[in-house]
């Protein structure tokens, strides 16, 4: 509770709500409903109150027309809250081997409160034709939460559907005549916790499996986790399955149509390639000109001594991803005949597939 939490987001949604309204134009007709001079809608955030108290001009009269907003009440959204949940992680544009935690978010309403105030009924009627057909029943709104601005949020904003409509009656002789309209809206926004430190991402997970006579039956739990340890001791059998994030071709397809002189394009096959950031080929002493040497992960500890430095490979910069199983890559024709191995990488590692 002592952490101090300021993302901007009511001021930022509330600055999209009015940019979402802010731009009408009110035209003046004449009795054969030509238009004819343009008139500007003025948007300020205020109760409707202090406008008829502040926005006068010298002769004391309110420069309309004039929409005014404010906000009257922010409540927890019931129907949102799902979960005391951990919130979710995302990768770190600063530091691309930590992950960001997002700690779970409080859902939030808030109540908007909106007084259309004008001299005309026709002005009234172009300012509710604004608004009033775009906003049935709701409608998006997309920001960016400060410090997390690589990820959309999409907010809902729903319209109560009720125009009150306040026409003069008892004026005297000092009182200009005014039409007045009020309606609300509800923001259906988020408040953010402080984020959580960092944590690295996990690109490997083993899995070992354990062959066992028998499944323990309907024992009390005690007498079933002791029969489940009896099982697994003294067994002759144990299967290891990796889940890896890094890439992994297993083949290549050369196009048909490959003349001398021209670039190569072919087709990988294999897996994790949608994360792809990189792609290499290399082959003997002399099969391309223009080589580096990678050593990407040479300083990162958990991964430089599986992932050794690789030494003259040409960069293949003309790669697509087409999916998450298919690269199609285009490289310089080799000078010589040559075996020639692919490297595709991420931030994971790199895989590698042979072809001839």
């Amino acid at each position: 509770m002592q952490l101090y939490t300021y993302h901007w987001e009511v001021k930022d949604l509330l600055t999209q709500f009015l940019q979402a309204f802010d731009g009408a134009i009110v035209k003046r007709y004449d009795a054969n409903r030509n238009a004819g001079s343009n008139v500007g809608v003025r948007y300020v955030y205020s109760p409707k109150q202090r406008v008829l108290f502040d926005l006068v001009d010298k002769a004391q009269h309110i420069t309309l027309p004039v929409v005014a907003f404010s906000i009257n009440s922010i409540s927890r959204d019931n129907n949102r809250v799902f979960n005391k949940t951990e919130g979710f992680y995302y990768t770190d544009p600063d530091n691309t081997v930590k992950n960001k935690h997002v700690l779970q978010p409080v859902p939030i309403n808030i109540g908007i409160n909106i007084s259309i105030l004008t001299r005309f009924q026709t002005d009234m009627d172009q300012i509710l034709s604004n608004f009033v057909p775009y906003s049935d029943p709701y409608f998006i709104i997309s920001w960016t939460r400060d410090g997390l601005s690589e990820r959309e949020i999409r907010t809902e904003v729903l319209w109560s559907g009720q125009l009150n409509m306040n026409y003069p009656t008892d004026l005297n002789s000092n009182q200009p005549a005014r039409v007045a309209c009020d309606t609300s809206f509800t923001i259906k926004g988020w408040l953010f916790k402080k984020d959580a430190d960092s944590v690295g991402r996990i690109f490997k997970i083993d899995n070992n499996f354990y062959n066992v006579n028998e499944v323990p039956g309907n024992a009390s739990s005690a007498a079933a986790l002791a029969k489940i340890q009896a099982a697994l001791s003294g067994t002759d059998y144990t299967e290891t399955f990796t889940v890896s994030a890094k890439p992994q071709p297993a083949a290549v397809v050369f196009y048909q149509s490959v003349s001398a002189g021209r670039p190569y394009k072919v087709d990988i096959f294999g897996d994790m390639f949608d994360y792809t950031t990189s792609v290499y080929v290399s082959g003997v002493s002399g099969t391309f000109t223009n080589t580096v040497t990678v050593s990407t992960f040479a300083n990162i500890a958990s991964l430089s001594a599986q992932y050794p430095t690789l030494y003259n490979v040409y960069p293949i910069s003309d790669y697509a991803i087409e999916s998450n199983n298919k690269i199609t890559a285009t490289y310089p024709a080799p000078l010589i005949s040559s075996k020639l191995v692919f490297f595709i990488f991420n931030e994971a590692g790199y895989g590698s597939v042979s072809a001839i």
